[in-house]
């Protein structure tokens, strides 16, 4: 089984950006598999709390620097913010920088405020959506490619080739089956339900998608015991929550909406947390319920985990739950 660290700052986005690296650097050693930058705009931390949201692009290249083998990701960037051309050569970059360790997730995005901001259409869908990352996928192709009525030898190329793998991230059972029928994978982050995961999944699966490489992302957090866990935590999903609750989050199918931003439901149903027994069965939980071999933890909860106890439970997750599944003796290809 794998595991990857997410968020605006790969789950350490509660501590200062000049840390990052060093936290990267700990990630690897510990043997997760990936670090994931997502993609947001006009965040700040609020009276010292919540997240730093940098650039995931110039994020990436600096832990690409600090790095030897984690592979970086992307959960995810929004396509249409992008110029397709310019966003496949950043990407090349990277790829070729990192030595073929970049993961590629995108989305159609759905905040309206950000496509009002940026002069985008938001109601371009998924036609438009298609057409950029084929462009992009075009000029990764060895040679010239004709973009805009010329031929062009867009440079650099990415090491992974055909292309380094393309995460396709969405709430929508029609965009999952897409991605399935373009070879695409499929990644689940963002405040939904376990159901609306499953039912997205499951959608991906019967078009002949691998479920088993998807990541799933969740909160997590290790405590010592359960009781522990609670304790620490509830306070955390206060803020967080309350935060959440003025942030406008978008509309989705299987999202919880803003009056159900309410701490003990956030617990029960976007969160493992507990003891290291307790967050293992919950992963494995997780694995049989989705099909995935792939979990992303959302460990810094969006920045508001104070920098102590993430400190703790990146080391009681490395020490006591992951290498209980790296001796499982499974891969997810």
């Amino acid at each position: 089984m794998k595991f990857g660290l997410s968020g605006c700052g790969a789950g350490f986005e509660s501590l200062a950006p000049a840390q990052w690296p060093v936290f990267a650097q700990m990630a690897e050693a510990a043997g997760f598999d990936s670090i994931w930058l997502n993609e947001e705009h006009f965040q700040r931390p609020q009276d010292g709390r919540g997240r730093f949201c940098l650039s995931p692009l110039i994020a990436a290249a600096q832990l690409v620097g600090q790095t030897q083998r984690i592979r970086i990701g992307f959960s995810v960037l929004l396509l249409p913010l992008h110029n397709p051309i310019r966003l496949a050569e950043e990407i090349a970059t990277l790829d070729v920088m990192s030595a073929g360790r970049i993961n590629v997730g995108i989305s159609r995005g759905g905040n309206r405020d950000y496509s009002k901001a940026f002069g985008v259409d938001p109601d371009v869908g998924r036609e438009g959506f298609e057409r950029d990352l084929s462009t992009m996928m075009q000029c990764w192709s060895p040679g010239e490619v004709s973009l805009n009525g010329g031929l062009y030898d867009v440079q650099p190329k990415p090491l992974q080739q055909p292309t380094p793998p393309v995460y396709i991230g969405t709430y929508n059972e029609g965009t999952a089956s897409w991605a399935a029928h373009k070879r695409h994978r499929l990644i689940q982050h963002g405040i939904q339900s376990l159901s609306n995961v499953c039912r997205i999944v499951g959608a991906f699966e019967k078009e002949g998608g691998n479920v088993r490489q998807v990541p799933i992302g969740r909160f997590i957090y290790v405590g010592t015991s359960d009781d522990a866990a609670r304790q620490e935590l509830l306070p955390v999903l206060q803020l967080l929550t309350e935060r959440l609750r003025t942030a406008g989050i978008p509309a989705r199918p299987g999202t919880l909406t803003e009056p159900e931003l309410e701490v003990e439901r956030f617990y029960r149903e976007m969160v493992i947390a507990g003891g290291p027994d307790t967050c293992r069965a919950r992963l494995l939980e997780l694995s049989h319920l989705t099909g995935s071999r792939h979990v992303n933890c959302l460990m810094g909860f969006f920045g508001y985990l104070p920098p102590d106890l993430l400190r703790r439970s990146l080391r009681l997750f490395s020490d006591d739950v992951m290498p209980y599944f790296s001796q499982d003796g499974d891969s997810d290809g």
